[in-house]
């Protein structure tokens, strides 16, 4: 059970993910921590040489509470999903995206990365302009200098770096057809003898809609895919398909289906396609280099100092996103 309510906090968190802008959204699996009371002042974790402090964590927070907040107001951090509050799970995933990136900066000297002098004046200036938007009560609930900001600023910078430098030889050609993607619609029966009943109908001149709408074990009837993502025989037939052309009896796992194809050449769904795509093989080479360095680096965690942190104690309209001004200094060449 408490898996299955994590589960479903995390497509709330998914779709509230700062716009897709903080770093570790993307994911490459969690830094695993030992617990751990030598960590000296405001440390909140260590992984390898790389610290991050509890205002840098804050600021995430931060972030995540305004964004929160707004849609479903603060009565909902401690309301209990069966065994996990929002609270616990909102922590849990700063805390992963803050490990993944202070994990990735550790291998900048190894990839030979390097901030340039823009970089850090880039990221001076982003601090001082987040760090002049916030209000003192926010400050003082963060624990915030400007050197805080900056210092997570240029993390953030620094990790982008090493992944483009780790992927950057990565195949980045994809073909129309590889990266194609179509639209179908679908009628799913039981039986194969109900499909023929069907499939009869159809050539007498029937309308596909109609049928679908009246007869279809989905109640869902367009569908818009590219592939690998139906079942192979689904698949192949799908793709097989001109423009109004009516597939054969389909037989999967599933049932019986009847396919017509609506379009089978999305032009702007497929060149998108083709980004999620060269995207994934670099994702893939990432995590590799990835899941090698965190096996391989010791980590420490000051669970008592993150147990102190209780999103009730601010309340407040919030300041300018951090992420959002990090993307209008750095965002077209991150």
């Amino acid at each position: 059970m408490r898996q299955r309510i994590k589960k479903g906090i995390a497509v709330l968190a998914a779709a509230l993910c700062l716009g897709g802008n903080l770093a570790g959204c993307r994911g490459f699996g969690n830094t695993e921590f030992v617990l751990t009371t030598g960590l000296k002042g405001d440390q909140l974790f260590k992984v390898g040489s790389s610290v991050c402090t509890l205002p840098e964590a804050m600021i995430y927070a931060l972030d995540y509470q305004i964004q929160y907040e707004n849609v479903y107001g603060v009565e909902m951090w401690e309301h209990d999903f069966g065994g996990i509050t929002l609270e616990e799970y909102v922590k849990e995933t700063i805390i992963s995206q803050l490990a993944s990136m202070k994990a990735v900066t550790l291998l900048a000297k190894e990839y030979e990365v390097e901030l340039s002098e823009e970089d850090k004046e880039k990221a001076a200036q982003a601090a001082a302009e987040y760090f002049g938007s916030l209000s003192q009560a926010e400050i003082a609930y963060m624990g915030l200098e400007e050197e805080d900001a900056e210092n997570l600023y240029l993390d953030h910078v620094l990790s982008r770096k090493v992944y483009r430098e780790i992927t950057r030889d990565v195949n980045t050609e994809v073909s129309d057809d590889e990266a194609r993607i179509i639209t179908v619609q679908q009628i799913m029966l039981d039986s194969r003898e109900s499909a023929e009943n069907i499939k009869e109908r159809l050539e007498e001149g029937k309308e596909f809609v109609t049928l679908a709408s009246a007869y279809s074990r989905d109640n869902q009837i367009t569908h818009t895919f590219g592939r690998g993502e139906k079942p192979s025989a689904y698949e192949e037939a799908a793709f097989a398909l001109e423009n109004e052309q009516v597939s054969e009896i389909v037989e999967t796992e599933e049932g019986f289906y009847l396919l017509k194809c609506v379009n089978n050449f999305d032009r702007e769904a497929t060149e998108a396609n083709k980004v999620t795509m060269v995207e994934k093989r670099r994702d893939e080479i990432f995590g590799q280099v990835y899941a090698e360095l965190v096996a391989n680096t010791p980590s420490e965690f000051n669970n008592k100092l993150w147990e102190s942190v209780h999103f009730a104690d601010w309340t407040g309209e919030g300041s300018k996103s951090f992420l959002e001004i990090y993307d209008s200094y750095f965002g077209e060449n991150m």
